[in-house]
């Protein structure tokens, strides 16, 4: 779903491993590792919960928790936060339908050096939305 530049572009690996959902089948998530990194944590993540198992007020505590940034208005609703996660810098994003029963979450841990994080975050959303969050997507 996205291309191989886009996730060389974010994490900052030429090669990497990517697995998820099975092909032909209704997209729940993708994880991509790093090949060379024995512990294969994930460098990003794309989680589609449909339905989300977070209440609109579960997201709006995290997002003031995380003190976290409204997604741009054309994205609908949804934010962007950023924070020093076990694995580094971390920056996630997630967006949902209006009714918040299905959720996108986009995650960068750490992700390439001297990128703006919240900004490759925010371009996933925006290519993935259409698919994944609108009527008749996925």
């Amino acid at each position: 779903m996205i291309s191989r530049e886009a996730i060389v572009r974010a994490t900052g690996l030429k090669e990497f491993d990517a697995s998820g959902s099975e092909p032909g089948g209704p997209f729940s998530y993708c994880l991509v590792t790093d090949p060379q990194n024995e512990t294969r944590e994930a460098l990003l993540s794309i989680q589609f919960d449909d339905p989300s198992a977070l209440s609109l007020q579960e997201l709006e505590s995290t997002k003031k928790h995380d003190r976290g940034v409204d997604l741009p208005g054309d994205l609908g609703p949804g934010f962007t936060a950023e924070f020093e996660g076990k694995a580094g810098p971390s920056t996630y994003a997630y967006a949902w339908t209006p009714d918040t029963r299905r959720r996108l979450s986009i995650w960068i841990t750490p992700g390439a050096p001297g990128r703006d994080h919240r900004a490759d975050a925010i371009e996933f959303v925006r290519y993935l939305k259409p698919i994944l969050l609108t009527p008749g997507g996925q």
